[in-house]
Formats: C-alpha cells, structure tokens, sequence
C-alpha cells in the first residue's frame, strides 16, 4: 500500500484550489507543529506508555478478521454513505442514505443573506465530520484488536496508536471543526460573484431569479455543492491515514515472516 504524504494530503490540496487557505506546510513545519500541539500532561502520559511497552504481557489471539477486508468494506461504506447524502432534500434518497444527511433544498435567503443560507449547509458538514469521526474511530479500534493478537511488536503499535489517538482525539476534532468555516468562505465567495454578474447584466432583484437555476451544471450553488463533496471525501481519506498506517505495519509484519 502506497503512503499519504501528509504534505500533499488531498484535503490541502482541495482547500489550496478553492482559495480558501494559503500556502503549503512543509515537512519541518508539521514536525514543529505536532510538538506544540502535545501539553505536558500528554507528553508525560505518552512517555509512560512508552516504557510500559515492553513490560506489557503479550498473547497471541490470530483474529478471524482479515485486517484489509475490514478495512475495504468500512471505507466503501463511508464513502458510499457521502455520496449517496447528496441529494437534495425532498428527493429520493438512494439506499442506505440517512434524512438527516439529505442535502438542503436552497431558498431565498440561500442567495439574499449568504449567512443565513450557508447554515443548512454548515450543518449538513458537520453532521457528515461526527459520522465519520465515529465510523474512523471504530475502524481504528478494530485495526487496533487485530493487531494485538499478531505478534509482540504489533501489540505495541497498537497500545501506542491508542495512546496516541486518546492524546490527539481533541485537537483533531477541533482542527477538523475548522472546515466548515473554510467552506464558508467558497460559499460567500461564488455567492458574490454570482449577484454581481446578475447586476453587470442589468438586474436589479432577486425576485425573478430562481434556485433551479444556481443547481444546473456550472451553476454557482452547483458548483460549490460539488467542491463541498470533494472536500468531505478528501477529509474522509485525511482521517483514514492513521488506519492506513497500520495497515501498512501488519503488510510489513506479513513480509518478514514470508
């Protein structure tokens, strides 16, 4: 399995074309921001995990799981689960869709007050960032318990991966959190552009404008509705690389002893 550099994760590069952040993080960067984002307290907790490690009993315990087999069939579910979320309110859903995940039916203040028409959407994002938050922490757990059971050095990444996760489980949240507002951005962005092409061409009101119009292709709504989903997914892919991580380790566990 290839790695994800996490320089050139899809999510950065998604919110690098939409204009909504500046620049690119390098790679001491990261390394100098991850230290400043452990406290004291969880730097003191991370270093007694890892002195417990070795003291730590191990029992083998081979799992009837197959760990890509898990993992393949938990990712084609998140995936399928935000895809099949983009229909708007109103519409059929497809099968396996959940209503409160249904994509908002714009209105007028959707193009009259772009603050108050981008909370429905705020919200339909947020709801999507706890689904998978729950759905990725889950799936790690289980990566984790598989693990535990292979061999001595696999149960230690997976008391450290815990550790680990239990240590960065609230700024990750807090990071992530920040998209929406990223997105709110775009939106007031292709929301302004659109008003002054319609007063360029000569119009004075919205009355005679029509949603249906913004949600044609290439439409301005249409089109932020598209990047809105390219953003789920590549933020989807971002919260995977700790799994894919220790996908990789049980894939390098599997080579030595071939």
């Amino acid at each position: 399995m290839k790695p994800i550099p996490v320089t050139s994760s899809r999510l950065q590069r998604v919110l690098l074309e939409l204009a909504v952040v500046d620049g690119e993080l390098s790679q001491i960067q990261f390394a100098d921001k991850l230290g400043e984002l452990i406290s004291l307290s969880d730097a003191i907790v991370l270093a007694e995990s890892l002195r417990g490690l070795k003291k730590k009993p191990f029992t083998a315990a081979e799992s009837s799981d197959n760990a890509n087999t898990v993992f393949l069939q938990a990712r084609a579910e998140m995936l399928g689960f935000i895809v099949n979320s983009f229909v708007l309110e109103g519409d059929e859903a497809p099968a396996g869709g959940a209503s409160s995940f249904i994509l908002p039916r714009p209105n007028r203040d959707t193009l009259d007050d772009p603050n108050a028409g981008f909370v429905a959407y705020q919200r339909f994002y947020s709801l999507h960032q706890s689904e998978m938050d729950h759905r990725v922490v889950t799936l790690r757990r289980q990566l984790q318990h598989i693990m535990a059971g292979r061999t001595p050095e696999l149960a230690q990444l997976a008391a450290l991966d815990s550790s680990m996760a239990d240590t960065m489980a609230d700024f990750s949240r807090r990071a992530f959190a920040g998209i929406p507002h990223l997105l709110a951005k775009r939106f007031y962005s292709l929301n302004q552009q659109y008003r002054q092409e319609r007063l360029n061409d000569g119009a004075t009101s919205s009355v005679a404008d029509d949603a249906s119009l913004w949600l044609k292709k290439d439409g301005w709504l249409d089109r932020f509705i598209r990047e809105m989903q390219a953003v789920l997914l590549a933020e989807l892919e971002l919260r995977l690389m700790p799994v894919i991580g220790m996908l990789e380790a049980l894939e390098f566990e599997v080579e030595k002893t071939q």
